[in-house]
């Protein structure tokens, strides 16, 4: 009897700290805003920034202790944490802002809400796009081979490292390629976003009854550093790719 009594006292203490165990959570933000975050009142906090490493953690004075730090002024300058991240502790009740600043440059503030709960786990996650590989492949070749690697990239429909590959739903728009004799409709289709560089993939349609002679150089406008045509003879009602590569 008293052993099953043991036994069944295991098995309650087991699922007691099961039903206690707060699971992490996942924010979205952006940079320069502020978030709501709810934190616990009665234990360590550790925040996370998703495929990032924080670089420090600013609160009003007083308001928290970050362990790890050993910092000043309540800011943490680098956290010894092996994932980057950081460890915060909670000494008032009443609601405040705090800042996280990460090794990649994100900057965001956090509107903190005090709750008597088991520790939390939070996970920020940035919503834009972190252009620093991107920056390194455009920086790695001299820049005609940076242009050339990349517009390869766009005609096999892969993506280099670091890009954003995003579906466009825009309106065509019609190009006269020839003043008074054809009209061409070009449409885009998807852009690749790097650091400095875009790519954008267009659908040249000729809707008229006439076999058209494309050369790229018709296409040219300010800013554009590369462009290549999957044909160049466009037959009547077909249509053909453009691949474009601008800078800013």
């Amino acid at each position: 009897m008293t052993r099953s009594f043991y036994a069944l006292s295991l098995l309650l203490l087991s699922q007691g700290a099961m039903a206690t165990a707060t699971p992490p959570t996942t924010l979205p933000f952006i940079d320069n805003d502020t978030v709501p975050l709810t934190l616990s009142s009665l234990d360590i906090n550790r925040l996370v920034v998703k495929g990032d490493r924080i670089s420090s953690v600013t609160c009003p004075t007083g308001f928290c202790t970050l362990p790890m730090s050993g910092g000043e002024d309540g800011a943490v300058a680098a956290p010894t944490d092996p994932q980057g991240a950081s460890l915060i502790a909670l000494d008032v009740q009443e609601p405040f802002t705090l800042y996280i600043t990460t090794e990649k440059g994100h900057s965001f503030g956090a509107f903190v809400r005090p709750m008597a709960i088991p520790a939390v786990t939070t996970v920020f996650v940035p919503l834009v796009n972190d252009t620093q590989p991107a920056a390194q492949f455009e920086k790695n070749s001299p820049y005609e081979e940076t242009l050339a690697v990349l517009m390869q990239h766009m005609i096999q429909e892969t993506t280099p490292e670091g890009y954003t590959v995003t579906p466009i739903k825009a309106s065509p728009y019609r190009k006269n390629q020839q003043p008074h004799t054809t009209n061409i409709i070009l449409t885009p289709t998807l852009t690749y976003q790097g650091e400095a560089l875009t790519g954008t993939v267009y659908t040249i349609t000729n809707n008229t009854d006439n076999t058209l002679t494309l050369q790229p150089t018709s296409f040219y406008r300010q800013g554009v550093k590369a462009l290549s045509l999957s044909f160049h003879v466009l037959r009547p009602h077909s249509r053909i790719t453009m691949y474009q590569i601008t800078g800013r």
